[in-house]
């Protein structure tokens, strides 16, 4: 662990943040378009495609620890956890341009392959963004530029969603000139190549100075048994749970939003655009109160601005303010900037655990607590899908106003009562208070002189 305790170079947090601005561009079509895609494109039921999603998600519950131990088990001369970019992100681009690219079968063949290709992609999404919260407290062990690096890697995450959000809707038009397959499938290839592109530039640019020798890697199930004496860990994979829950029920409805409730289907590009812009704000002044604020009080506090923001969208869809909606569109996506300081915390709680155990793992601990991300976001895209069934949506028609206040709920109240419960986590956790003796403590064991 020599040099552990470093400052970051600029070209290593941009090259990390490439990685989050990689996967964001392909997998952020996924949730916000992919139930769209199914039943507006594909001609999927809305019923096919809640079960699709809360089935696959549970799957994905399993793939998410197997990664984690695979990445511990990893030894190359390039480190644990950055040969994985190298190694995944071409499969993980393909089967993005696989998934929205549903063929015209009749409807079990379709389902077959409707099946196949998501669970899939979601797999490979997971050996994709894994790495990315892996990598980090592998830089390095100085606290303020684990946040900053963080900053680096969620900025990149946005300007993936903003490319992915502004500018898919319109590239599918364009490209298919009416034929919305044809688009979405050709648009999928473009951000492939680009996704590609970035992974390596995070491969190479990266390196990792945080690690235990393969000699005194523990065995799996010691390990194993450690992240469940974690306590830390629990609160993180509750949070978010919750909290991708809010995320992707508000991301999946946008476009339903702006095509139902407002009339105007591409006006969701924009407002997937102002979204990612408040979130990036929010992303660049989290460092500067990180170094006031404890990483927990500033996930408060951006849950609290969040539901401002939420409360903001509700008006502005009961009286129809376009401006109202827009500027509400960048204040409650600071509700997601809350929700990324966990990454932050959860390189923490890597250190935790290995303080309180004396096991060090990494890839275990952060892959398992995206079992949370994964199951909220799978109950999401079930949950979202089931609050407008159960309403009398029906595709490509006039909504009832039932079938309104149902995207209402899932665009605005869903995620209301996630940042709610999102700070009632926070208030539970408290590593914050003893990080400072734990870094102390580590760097003395391990005999690394702090700088």
């Amino acid at each position: 662990m020599d040099n552990a305790n470093v400052k970051l170079s600029l070209k290593e947090k941009l090259s990390y943040g490439a990685s989050d601005c990689a996967y964001n561009l392909v997998f952020n079509v996924v949730t916000t378009y992919m139930m769209f895609y199914y039943t507006d494109v594909a001609g999927i039921s809305l019923l096919s495609v809640g079960t699709l999603f809360l089935v696959v998600r549970v799957l994905d519950a399993v793939a998410g620890p197997v990664v984690g131990a695979l990445i511990d088990k990893t030894h190359t001369k390039w480190g644990k956890v950055r040969p994985w970019f190298l190694w995944f992100g071409a499969p993980f681009a393909i089967i993005g341009v696989m998934a929205f690219s549903v063929p015209n079968f009749g409807g079990v063949t379709k389902m077959i392959y409707v099946y196949v290709t998501y669970i899939m992609m979601n797999f490979l999404a997971v050996t994709v963004t894994t790495p990315c919260t892996a990598l980090l407290p592998n830089l390095t062990t100085n606290t303020q530029e684990r946040v900053n690096a963080n900053a680096f890697r969620n900025v990149g995450g946005q300007i993936g969603v903003i490319a992915s959000g502004m500018l898919t809707l319109p590239l599918v038009n364009l490209i298919g000139g009416g034929n919305q397959q044809l688009g979405f499938t050709v648009t999928m290839i473009i951000y492939g190549v680009i996704c590609v592109g970035l992974l390596l530039l995070t491969f190479a640019n990266t390196r990792e100075r945080v690690f235990t020798p393969k000699e005194k890697e523990p065995p799996f199930i010691k390990s194993f048994v450690a992240m469940l004496h974690n306590g830390p860990w629990w609160i993180l994979v509750t949070l978010n749970l919750v909290m991708f829950i809010g995320v992707v029920t508000k991301a999946s409805s946008s476009v339903y939003f702006f095509k139902y409730n407002v009339g105007n289907e591409t006006l969701s590009s924009l407002a997937n655009g102002i979204n990612s812009a408040g979130m990036i704000a929010g992303m660049i002044l989290a460092p500067f109160f990180a170094k006031k604020m404890k990483n927990r009080n500033i996930a408060i506090m951006f849950f609290g601005f969040g539901i401002i923001g939420l409360l903001g969208l509700y008006v502005g869809a009961k009286i129809m303010s376009i401006p109202l909606i827009f500027v509400s569109m960048a204040v409650s996506a600071l509700f997601q900037t809350g929700q990324s300081m966990g990454f932050v915390m959860l390189a923490d709680v890597v250190d935790y655990g290995e303080w309180k155990t004396g096991v060090r793992s990494q890839g275990l601990i952060t892959s398992c607590a995206a079992i949370g991300v994964t199951c909220g976001a799978g109950i999401a895209g079930w949950l979202s899908s089931f609050v407008l069934e159960i309403n009398g949506f029906v595709p490509n028609q006039e909504q009832t106003a039932q079938a309104l206040n149902a995207i209402n709920i899932n665009f605005v109240w869903i995620p209301i009562a996630c940042c709610v419960i999102g700070t009632v986590l926070m208030l539970l956790y408290r590593v914050d208070d003893q990080i400072g003796t734990i870094r102390e403590e580590l760097a003395a064991r391990n005999q690394v002189v702090a700088e």
